[in-house]
């Protein structure tokens, strides 16, 4: 278990009235000089941003953008201004109370945010700029604390983008790519699993400044992934102290009409402010959770997941000149889960007790230069995982309503990434048009080592047992990796109207010692002269990420299968089957992926876009099951394919400060079934069936999202969410255990309805903004059912199970 209380927050909490020390006035008759830098949400330097500035007297003043994003005030009186930056396709920045200090530069160093879902397209008299590469959407801290998050966990907040689909579990899928062909990136550095992929970073919430997620990374900075991109940006200090508390209100635990306990804990403290006014800052997050999830229709034992995790986020900026800048970032994310994987067929018993041990350590610096900004990246992750079953010397049994008596395998294991990164953006001269070019390198070692191993399993069918599975061999398994990648990018404005982004990565896997080129090009063309209606187009080879357990793949156990037949007896010779990897050896998986869509403005407040992809991957790590009489092999190879597709039509309504989002997804998702990465989970799967190329198991035909967030007056914000989508497809299995027709054609789970709602009233409590309120889940309790009795043997064959009741929590936090 975790073991951390409230005391740690308290820790940090506590001395924040004592580090604060307010701003000495200025001499009146001193002047200042203010400047800064201009970036996108991805850091890239913005040239042509119009910069506007108000001093104390009213004199305004206006400036725009050098091609590095600088820009610069000389000869500002003290006191408070008003400082305004505005470009198309982007938000615009307003700060009303910016003070300028005469004894020293006041440095302000601005990131515009992308226009949400504008996708750089924005009503003016003028003709708009056409960007080709832009992110799907952009969740900042406003928006996150305003959306209905069960447990403020920013991956709760990504299935509100139209092709983003949950599982039960909680893994996401982007666009129809399994959970580990996507990449997570926290201030650029790569935060997935090194051995699974899947994202393993646990951050405070109150520690993000922004989450953005681009479902089609052209640009060829981005590598490793079939998928999409979420990137996380920490918030850094200012000059200003800042104390921000999360929510502290613990979530009492109704049972049969009784409150038992906590169902829920998560409070959160971020603490920014400087070190050295101008030059040194500090950013502090710490979070704690504690969730206790309910499994419905379980046939014996306790019915709760219970989650313990402990969030700390620490980040140190340094101005080293006016021209470099140096972070430092730290953070930790310890987890313990009891009964992971918990449902209506598996048992407490049956599920096993999860831990996991994650730090992060990383570097950054950036250096300006004329035109040009240098930028270096070195990080250092560790990540340890165990799974272990409740007992070690009890047999699993599976029967046709789930796994009984105990889990089957335990799972130890530790691994490592280091990772550095060097990139150049540079802004020439005008040639044709206006060029952005960045060219990078990264090189990456991953290693891990641990135990993975197997305990018998006894399979029934109307209560006799016709089948065991038994481990051979010591389970000690590892692996090691060294990634090289190198890229161009060019960021071609050609025309106010046009824009055409091209690059070409190059990626080296020394595990499967391939070497590989992916060129990418994606363009942007205005129709009309306002910039009411966008075109775009993409098309771009992707290279994802090759599982490093694949390298001790042989060393894995090998399988036993032996039949019994009605009295017990076993029924010939047991089929043993051996790890091994195909003759021809492995291959880095590859996907070819290209979109077009439309963006229109239909009026003041109307946005409309309608967007087609289609993503085709090939050599993909898959597990076959290959038998000959009583020997056999599990065979890895690059022998996979998969297919993706999706239509998606999106509104977005804005007034004001209020914006709605209403989506329709069509989309279709096929593959192979027994993907490396699929079966190699930390919780696995008893079975082992043959290969299919089927419906994958997060295939969702039709799916409808609509969500917003609404200012009310008295400051209340309603932020409602409502999706309604098609049940995912299940298996129908024999007696045996054997597929009944194609896998994940037995059927559907009904469709799936969930209204949520959160509320939220703004206070002033002696001087601090309080905000108090409540969010409802699943409002009218909407039959969902997340497990199926999918074998035919079962009397209870075809009943659905383990529905979500209607979920209530009251939410307060305190601001400084």
């Amino acid at each position: 278990m975790v073991k951390a209380t409230l005391s740690c927050l308290l820790l940090f909490a506590l001395p924040a009235t004592a580090w604060y020390q307010p701003a000495q006035p200025s001499a009146a008759n001193a002047l200042g000089r203010l400047a800064g830098t201009v970036v996108d949400p991805t850091g890239a330097p913005l040239s042509g941003v119009i910069v506007s500035l108000v001093d104390p007297a009213g004199t305004p003043m206006v400036t725009t953008t050098d091609r590095l994003g600088l820009y610069s005030f000389e000869g500002l009186r003290p006191g408070n201004c008003r400082l305004t930056a505005v470009s198309a396709g982007y938000e615009d920045y307003v700060d009303e109370g910016l003070f300028v200090d005469p004894k020293a530069l006041t440095r302000v160093d601005l990131t515009m945010r992308i226009a949400p879902f504008s996708e750089s397209v924005v009503i003016s008299e003028k003709v708009t700029s056409a960007s080709a590469s832009t992110p799907e959407q952009v969740f900042d801290p406003e928006t996150f604390d305003a959306l209905p998050l069960p447990t403020d966990r920013f991956q709760e907040a990504l299935p509100l983008i139209p092709g983003v689909v949950r599982d039960p579990e909680g893994r996401i899928s982007f666009n129809g790519a399994r959970p580990s062909q996507s990449m997570l990136l926290v201030n650029g550095a790569n935060a997935t699993d090194p051995v699974t992929g899947e994202f393993s970073v646990e951050l405070p919430l109150k520690a993000i400044e922004e989450v953005e997620v681009n479902s089609l990374p052209y640009s060829a900075e981005y590598g490793r992934l079939v998928g999409a991109v979420a990137k996380v940006k920490t918030r850094g200090g200012t000059d200003d102290f800042i104390i921000d508390y999360g929510d502290f209100w613990p979530k009492p635990n109704f049972r049969d009409g009784t409150i038992k306990g906590m169902r829920s804990f998560v409070p959160q403290v971020q603490l920014s402010g400087p070190i050295k006014k101008g030059r040194a800052w500090f950013s502090q997050g710490v979070a704690y959770r504690y969730v206790r999830s309910r499994a419905f229709d379980i046939s014996s034992g306790g019915d709760e997941r219970i989650l313990e995790n402990f969030d700390n986020f620490t980040q140190f900026d340094f101005r080293l000149a006016d021209d470099h800048h140096l972070t430092t970032t730290l953070s930790f994310f310890p987890v313990s889960v009891e009964n992971l994987g918990l449902n209506a067929l598996n048992t407490t018993q049956s599920t096993p007790d999860f831990e996991s041990r994650g730090w992060n350590l990383a570097f950054s610096e950036r250096y300006f230069r004329s035109r040009s900004v240098i930028e270096t990246m070195l990080s250092v992750k560790r990540f340890d995982v165990s799974a272990e079953p409740k007992s070690a010397e009890t047999f699993a049994r599976l029967t046709p309503e789930g796994l009984r008596d105990n889990y089957f395998n335990d799972l130890t294991r530790d691994s490592l990434r280091v990772e550095l990164a060097s990139s150049v953006s540079y802004s020439p001269k005008e040639l044709l048009g206006s060029h952005v070019l960045k060219f990078g390198v990264n090189a990456a070692y991953s290693s891990f080592s641990g135990v993975d191993k197997g305990l018998p399993i006894d399979l029934y069918a109307g209560g006799v047992k016709n089948q065991r599975i038994d481990f051979e061999g010591d389970g000690v398994v590892e692996g090691t990796d060294t990634q090289l990648s190198l890229f161009a990018q060019d960021d071609f404005q050609i025309a106010d109207r046009l824009g055409l982004d091209f690059g070409l990565r190059y990626d080296y896997d020394r595990l499967v010692r391939k070497h590989q080129f992916g060129p990418r090009v994606a363009a942007a063309v205005a129709l009309d002269s306002t910039g009411r209606t966008v075109v775009k187009a993409g098309w771009g080879v992707f290279f994802g990420h090759v599982f490093l357990n694949a390298d001790g793949f042989e060393s894995y156990q090998r399988r036993v299968e032996t039949r019994f037949d009605g009295s017990g007896r076993p029924l010939g010779t047991p089929t043993t089957l051996t790890p091994r990897i195909a003759e021809e050896g492995l291959e880095v998986p590859r996907s070819t992926t290209w979109n077009a869509e439309i963006n229109h403005v239909v009026r003041e407040g109307l946005q409309l876009r309608l967007n087609y992809r289609e993503r085709r991957g090939t050599n993909e790590m898959i597990v076959d099951r290959v038998v000959d009489g009583s020997t056999g092999s599990m065979l890895l190879s690059a022998r996979g394919e998969s297919f993706a597709r999706e239509l998606d039509v999106t509104m977005r309504f804005t007034r004001g400060d209020d914006e709605v989002f209403v989506s329709y997804a069509r989309t279709q998702t096929t593959g192979d079934l027994n993907g490396f990465g699929a079966l190699y989970q930390n919780v696995r799967s008893p079975l082992f069936l043959d290969n299919e190329r089927s419906l994958y198991e997060l295939d969702v035909p039709n799916r409808v999202l609509t969500w917003g967030v609404w200012h009310l007056p008295y400051d209340v914000v309603v932020s409602p969410g409502i999706e309604w989508r098609n049940g995912f497809p299940y298996t129908v299995l024999d007696g045996d255990y054997l597929p009944v027709g194609e896998r994940n054609r037995g059927g559907r789970f009904p469709n799936f309805l969930s209204v949520d709602v959160r509320v939220m009233k703004g206070l002033t409590l002696k001087g601090r903004k309080v905000q108090v309120g409540f969010q409802l889940f699943n409002i009218g309790s909407h039959s969902n059912p997340r497990d199926v009795i999918g074998n035919v043997a079962s009397p209870r064959f075809g009943d659905l199970l383990n529905s979500v009741d209607m979920g209530f929590s009251l939410r307060f936090s305190l601001g400084s």
